[in-house]
């Protein structure tokens, strides 16, 4: 497998291309190959997998950009207390010093408000912009 992942990793760098890898499920013991094969961002970090975004950004933040792994459950529940607490908790670490896209940990579901889906949009923000280059 990891020499056909290679290969598609190395096409899409020879054109210039980043190569994100979006997974679902726990897949933090394939996260060294899949750097070794290449990859530059590890996208959804489903947190009801068992997946570790704090620990992710820890172990490896400095070879590849991390996107996702804020868990969508509070956003399901509209709790905005509970949306604060999670981007509270994870976004100061997940930022330093870059190599972070704000994203939950999977798709948004209906059952989440717009006002919901807003505030964790906005205070995100507001805890994580890069400044412009």
């Amino acid at each position: 497998v990891w020499p056909a992942h290679k290969r598609t990793f190395d096409f899409c760098h020879a054109r210039g291309l980043p190569v994100i890898v979006h997974s679902c499920g726990y897949v933090e013991p394939l996260v060294p190959g899949l750097i070794e094969a290449g990859m530059d961002c590890l996208q959804a970090i489903e947190v009801k997998a068992g997946m570790d975004l704090l620990g992710l950004k820890k172990a490896y933040g400095d070879e590849i950009a991390l996107c996702g792994g804020m868990d969508v459950r509070p956003l399901v529940a509209n709790d905005l207390d509970a949306v604060k607490a999670e981007l509270d908790r994870k976004m100061p670490v997940v930022m330093a010093p870059s190599g972070y896209i704000l994203h939950s940990d999977h798709s948004i579901p209906d059952q989440v408000e717009y006002e919901t889906y807003r505030f964790f949009v906005e205070y995100g923000l507001k805890l994580g912009s890069y400044a412009s280059a």
